[in-house]
């Protein structure tokens, strides 16, 4: 749980002429600062997450000729960054966060140009790539993890983000092969992933590894046992040529429904969690800034521009009428992904603070039992089955209209009354002899904590014991 640069980025650029003018220091602490004002760090939001575009060069070209250090590692970006990664990341967490950090697989081109020595190793960066070169669509080169020093390169740089103080690690573009959504991913990047898991593990210091983007459920198998989490979907941002003033729109969230349905039984503590992506739930209101903010708009790329302060940028909203950004809540804290929020925190209004601070439905998020469909169809129902003989059950609306959706017992398995209370209103709602209907507006959704009667036990691919080993469990 927490919040990701990456939403911002990839609107704020269109409002600023030069670039990505949002990813910088003075925005992520503000936002820091934002999630434990807010109450949200209070209620179990920790993780600050930086995306790509935070270093000098080797993501993108932000200033001048690329840098790395000696070891052809990456380094801050010096303009939007110059209190530098570890003093960052020191900030992050005096606020009671955790820090994380965005990378990708292979070595940089400039780095391989340069032939930089590998810590730790006699060997150099042009004896571990693989000949001849194959550039993945980020333009890294692959690494052929069977030559001398590939693996010594991978644990250098796991080295470098455990030294700075990250507790998250993001590798995007992992694939095996093409991607589901058809981006040119030609490599296979499952020896990458082995050696960062690996490495992050010989650090000593505990860093959840996040693969993006949406990954092959060919291979899951993999990512669970080298993960602890992957992206099962795209981008949930909307182009920012469709929507100019939203981060999303219903029509992203929409396919998340059946795209999940395929996972859910790869999920767990064992195994590691379905990610939906980022959240954009918190802002459904607040369309400019505030003339005092302390944010500001920062350019480096191709030369250093005098920063800007963000009251001159439009604030995006999420893009969802209010029940879409309480449906939106109520998916990703059914199938447990992650609650990685997209909204700028400085702008958070009532009603997403509503949605963000109801324990209730974040103990749902955090149950460890990913729920299934139960349900099927326009009005699908999902429910958890939990270790107490328990349930909770998402009821969702999915047409363009206001219908009822109902759910039998008989669905989640159990026969006799149950009591009822419904998450979101807070209130217990019903004693049922056979089951539970109400009424949904169009995109609505409902989320109940249904007790049975007589409660047993369930007896499901997911052990009501203490699962035993990790998603790191397979060396």
């Amino acid at each position: 749980m927490g919040w990701t640069t990456w939403s911002m980025q990839a609107h704020v650029a269109t409002s600023e002429a030069t670039g990505d003018g949002f990813q910088n220091e003075t925005n992520i602490r503000a936002n820091s600062d934002a999630m434990r004002q807010s109450g949200l760090t209070a209620h179990g939001f920790k993780y600050i997450n930086i995306d790509g575009d935070w270093d000098n060069g080797n993501l993108c070209q932000c200033g001048g000729p690329t840098t790395f250090d000696t070891w052809g590692r990456p380094v801050a970006n010096v303009v939007r960054f110059p209190s530098g990664m570890a003093a960052l990341a020191a900030y992050i967490h005096h606020n009671g966060q955790k820090a994380g950090i965005y990378w990708e697989n292979g070595v940089p081109p400039a780095v391989y140009t340069a032939n930089t020595p590998i810590l730790g190793s006699t060997h150099r960066v042009q004896e571990i790539v693989s000949q001849p070169l194959v550039a993945d669509n980020n333009g890294f080169y692959q690494i052929d993890y069977t030559k001398p020093g590939a693996k010594e390169y991978t644990a250098s740089i796991a080295q470098l983000f455990a030294q700075w103080g990250f507790d998250y690690l993001k590798i995007d573009f992992t694939q095996v092969g093409m991607a589901p959504y058809g981006q040119n991913l030609p490599i296979d990047h499952r020896p990458s992933i082995q050696a960062y898991a690996r490495a992050i593990a010989a650090t000593g210091r505990p860093i959840y590894l996040n693969l993006s983007f949406a990954q092959n459920h060919d291979y899951a198998s993999w990512w669970q046992a080298w993960s602890n989490g992957r992206r099962v979907d795209g981008d949930v941002e909307c182009s920012r040529h469709k929507c100019p003033t939203s981060l999303t729109q219903w029509s992203n969230i929409l396919p998340r429904f059946s795209d999940l349905i395929l996972w859910t039984t790869n999920a767990g503590t064992a195994r590691g969690w379905n990610d939906l992506d980022s959240l954009e739930i918190g802002n459904g209101t607040n369309v400019a800034y505030p003339a005092d903010t302390p944010e500001i708009l920062i350019d480096s790329d191709p030369a250093p521009t005098a920063a800007v302060s963000m009251s001159t940028s439009p604030a995006f909203v999420d893009g969802l009428s209010n029940d879409e950004r309480q449906t939106a809540m109520t998916l990703w804290s059914i199938g447990n992904s992650p609650l990685q929020l997209g909204d700028d925190l400085t702008l958070l209004d009532s009603f997403g603070i509503r949605l963000l601070t109801n324990d209730e439905v974040i103990a749902v998020d955090q149950s460890g039992r990913p729920g299934n469909v139960v349900v099927e169809g326009n009005t699908p129902v999902w429910a958890q089955n939990l270790c107490d003989g328990s349930y909770y059950v998402a009821l969702f609306n999915l047409t363009d209209a206001s219908t009822q959706v109902s759910v039998n017992w008989s669905n989640l398995g159990f026969t006799g009354h149950a009591s009822v209370r419904d998450l979101w209103a807070r209130q217990n709602v019903s004693n049922a002899a056979t089951g539970y209907t109400t009424t949904l507006n169009a995109h609505a959704s409902s989320l109940l904590h249904v007790r049975p009667q007589n409660p047993a036990p369930p007896s499901d691919w997911i052990s009501c014991e203490a699962e035993t080993g990790s998603p790191f469990n397979s060396w």
